[in-house]
């Protein structure tokens, strides 16, 4: 582009359109047009002038007064010379093309360069803990969001640009724009964290110590007391917050090595772990911390049984999941209500295992989504979330006599621990065992779950009666005795399902039935001081 002289120091032009500053002398008039890229003074401005200056030299001669029109001519003519001097010369049809060509992409990169560091400081923010449970999510969803409206304005605008467009952008560019975006490159980013983790004959050979992907306990701050009682029947649960018990989780996918083997990213952990957090209703007994209660016992019989070495690392993750989402998105209405209201879960799920099969299909709408994605990098993927669907569904009461029936069959063959079905089996009584132990807990742990049970058993009641559907039974407070109830449900499911487990490994009896015992006869005594 020309320079203009008459613009000041460190002023530039950017248009090609751009009227420059002009000279001060003679300002022009608001008659005025634009002629090859100049102002002039418009034509009847001119001419009244003409006629102006013509008035005293209508007498004289034709000569003189052609000489005159001459110029007059000659005068108009280089004045307009002069305005054009001044002002930018007008750029020609493919000059301007180029320019408006070189604007838009140039906003279209800045617009994709804006939207790249959007997404990134997003990605960050989820990876990083927040004290404030409020604050973080409220921001990470509102962040997320905004990442998944960004790759679809960023995709709109790279389509729509023409081949020459393309051309303008710098390959230097191209290849920022696409290390930076994990959303568009979903199996490159797949292959360098592979890369990172290292293969898998290498895998136990890295410290986990200052890798950020896979923390060791000094990189996630637990404390000490946690850390050791956390395998312990009788961890006080009523002690950690919503954001401690999200900790503990982490570390215990980490303690038991399904982070490393499974290679989970602990942005993607923890993410995945807040997303099933946020499912979890607010519900007087099945809520988040009753999530937290089952994996930790869960957790617990795995440690103090001894079972960590005899079961695979993709059991011990399986039963994880499927207890930290056993009852994700619970509704606070068992299945009995949802059959007799013929709910639209009822009828989606063919009346049975409905809220088991509910809570599953919301695990793995958590896990669509990549970032929160735990199964991500394993490559039996399949095989780990049906084992995980076998898992949830388990924990259908309807299914219990079943379920035990087929534990009892494989201990008086001799349980083996390389047969599939039996160690299947094995996971679903754990896991059904730790969705109800309470009363395994010491009573000012358990008296509080117990309060919180049925309180919402009785909500369900009030329901049933608005409703003026069945009343389930044990629900009723008009007609039920909490002593007793509990008192039943030890001797008539507890006892026997945590004594199965006592004839395989021999230390459940000391660190599981023998509480329970304790707790039976609590309510026995209770009972007879109310006689």
């Amino acid at each position: 582009m020309a320079q203009n002289p008459n613009l000041e120091k460190g002023e530039t032009s950017t248009h090609s359109w751009m009227v420059a500053k002009l000279p001060p002398t003679e300002p022009f008039s608001t008659d005025s047009k634009l002629v090859n890229g100049g102002l002039v003074e418009n034509s009847d401005v001119i001419v009244e002038k003409q006629q102006g200056e013509s008035v005293e030299g209508l007498n004289s001669e034709a000569t003189i007064e052609q000489g005159s029109r001459e110029e007059k001519k000659g005068k108009d003519e280089a004045e307009v010379d002069a305005i054009n001097h001044t002002l930018e010369p007008k750029k020609t049809n493919s000059e301007r093309e180029e320019q408006v060509s070189t604007n838009t992409t140039t906003t279209k990169v800045e617009l994709i360069g804006h939207l790249e560091k959007e997404n990134k400081t997003a990605v960050d923010d989820f990876s990083t803990e927040k004290s404030n449970k409020g604050t973080y999510n409220r921001k990470g969803n509102r962040r997320q969001k905004s990442r998944h409206n960004g790759e679809k304005i960023r995709g709109r605008n790279v389509e729509t640009l023409s081949q020459s467009e393309e051309g303008n952008i710098s390959d230097k560019m191209k290849i920022n724009i696409n290390d930076q975006d994990p959303l568009l490159h979903d199996d490159r980013i797949d292959q360098e964290e592979e890369e990172d983790y290292g293969s898998d004959d290498t895998a136990s050979s890295i410290s986990s110590i200052g890798d950020d992907t896979m923390p060791g306990m000094e990189d996630v701050s637990y404390p000490d007391e946690s850390m050791h009682r956390l395998s312990e029947p009788d961890f006080d649960v009523w002690r950690l917050g919503r954001d401690a018990m999200v900790d503990h989780l982490e570390y215990m996918y980490h303690e038991l090595g399904v982070t490393r083997a499974w290679k989970i990213p602990r942005a993607t952990l923890r993410m995945f772990l807040l997303g099933v957090r946020e499912r979890y209703q607010d519900n007087p007994y099945h809520n988040f911390k009753h999530c937290f209660c089952v994996t930790q016992m869960t957790y617990s019989m795995i440690c103090k049984l001894k079972l960590r070495h005899l079961l695979s690392v993709d059991d011990l993750g399986m039963i994880l999941t499927g207890a930290v989402c056993h009852d994700v998105d619970h509704p606070g209405l068992n299945n009995g209500y949802h059959c007799h209201a013929h709910s639209p879960l009822a009828i989606l799920y063919n009346y049975q295992s409905i809220l088991e099969q509910h809570h599953f299909a919301v695990t793995c709408r958590i896990l669509t989504n990549k970032e929160r994605n735990i199964f991500r990098n394993v490559s039996n993927r399949d095989e780990i979330l049906n084992g995980t669907r076998e898992l949830i569904l388990a924990t259908d009461l309807a299914l219990h006599k079943d379920i035990m029936e087929q534990f009892k069959r494989n201990t008086a063959e001799g349980f083996d621990f390389k047969n599939r079905s039996h160690v299947l089996s094995l996971l679903k009584i754990i896991i059904k065992c730790a969705d109800v132990s309470n009363e395994v807990r010491p009573e000012n742990i358990a008296t509080p779950w117990v309060e919180r049970l049925f309180s919402e058993y009785y909500e369900q009641s009030a329901r049933e009666k608005r409703e003026r559907l069945p009343v389930t039974p044990y629900m009723d407070p008009e007609k039920v005795d909490v002593t007793d109830s509990q008192e039943g449900f030890i001797k008539g499911m507890m006892l026997p399902m945590y004594s199965e487990l006592a004839k395989l490994v021999v230390d459940a009896r000391i660190y599981y039935v023998n509480p329970l015992s304790d707790a039976l006869l609590r309510y026995e005594l209770q009972k007879r001081q109310t006689m």
